[in-house]
């Protein structure tokens, strides 16, 4: 059986491409840094959820349940705190990483929302009434990069709060006690919200999906199917194909 051969779509116009053995087709998604990266956030978001919606509802039938399956109540504390640090390591090293040791400009990303992503916004909704075509998308679509910035501002408002429930008394000597208060509210909502758009809108995109179901094993390898290039990311697709042309030209 031929292994894939894989092409690694460089983000500058006109670098090398990457070519493997010759057979089906594979498009490098993501490295192992950005998988790696990934998988300490599914697990720290994923023990942050099951610790803390046992607190955020504490009169449901299964809070008591989860709270003892996961050692107790003291357990539940420690697990969430360390979870949460997780996290916050985590945001830090992305940052510090792409910001000091990721080569690529900082300003040339294309993670960063431009007027394309408005008007494929637009075109989508349209789209979904029929009165357009699907617009074609290129490293990352409009709902990508909703995905990518939703999650930063989310752990930064979850991190801040956080820190205030747990130093409350710290922190009164800065802020009046009602906005001790406050950060409760907000850092059990937001973290209902983050966990709603994760379970419902995200995996549906990345997984649930018609096109991908049962789910998309980028998140395990890192590459795309040519297929999928076609569908999800045309434009990347087609400058893909241009780079492999110009790279066997002699």
């Amino acid at each position: 059986m031929q292994k894939p051969r894989l092409l690694e779509v460089t983000e500058p116009e006109g670098s090398e491409l990457t070519e493997g053995i010759a057979g089906e087709v594979l498009f490098k998604r993501f490295t192992f840094n950005q998988l790696v990266e990934h998988w300490v956030m599914i697990a720290t978001f994923m023990l942050l959820v099951v610790t803390g919606m046992p607190v955020k509802f504490p009169d449901a039938w299964w809070s008591p349940v989860i709270i003892n399956l996961v050692g107790g109540f003291e357990m539940r504390t420690h697990i969430h705190h360390f979870a949460g640090i997780g996290m916050v390591l985590l945001g830090i090293y992305h940052v510090v990483y792409h910001v000091f040791i990721d080569k690529e400009p900082l300003l040339e990303r294309k993670v960063w929302p431009t007027l394309k992503d408005a008007g494929d916004f637009w075109q989508t909704i349209l789209f979904y009434f029929g009165r357009a075509e699907h617009p074609k998308y290129g490293r990352y679509s409009w709902k990508e990069k909703f995905d990518y910035w939703g999650a930063f501002w989310g752990m930064v408002m979850l991190c801040v709060t956080g820190l205030i429930m747990l130093y409350p008394f710290v922190a009164m000597n800065y802020i009046p006690y009602a906005y001790v208060h406050l950060a409760t509210i907000v850092h059990t909502d937001e973290a209902l919200l983050a966990t709603l758009f994760i379970f419902i809108v995200h995996w549906w995109n990345v997984h649930f999906s018609p096109e991908v179901f049962p789910m998309s094993k980028a998140w395990i390898t890192g590459n795309l199917s040519e297929q999928q290039m076609k569908h999800e990311h045309p434009l990347e697709y087609e400058e893909a194909m241009r780079q492999m042309q110009t790279s066997e030209k002699p």
